[in-house]
């Protein structure tokens, strides 16, 4: 599991079985596909590349890093049916290409996925 970090360092969401989470890990928030994110919008938010999460404009939402002391549980069936809801409504999965910044979005990632 990967922890996603906001620009002052703190925990945002984690991200477990290819889903991003909220901070309790019972909230479906978004999921990935390849190195795109989606969130509850029908469409490609950002992307995930250099340990860095970054919206399509090239703004930074957050920061990737590893979750050494995760162990892993058992999916509930709640999660599984969240992140299917939001991936049949997505219509567009294809992103533009995306020109990384150093700067970070205004507004937070948890923003972007609601």
């Amino acid at each position: 599991m990967y922890t996603i970090l906001n620009q002052k360092g703190e925990a945002v969401a984690y991200i477990q079985n290819r889903m991003i989470v909220d901070l309790s890990g019972e909230t479906v928030l978004g999921i990935l596909i390849g190195d795109c994110f989606f969130g509850r919008k029908n469409k490609v938010i950002g992307k995930i590349f250099n340990k860095t999460a970054y919206l399509v404009n090239g703004e930074i939402v957050g920061k990737i890093i590893n979750n050494e002391t995760y162990k892993n549980v058992a999916l509930k069936k709640s999660q599984m049916q969240a992140a299917w809801d939001i991936l049949t409504n997505i219509k567009e999965h294809t992103s533009t290409w995306i020109i990384e910044t150093n700067k970070w979005a205004e507004n937070p990632l948890l923003f972007h996925l609601l």
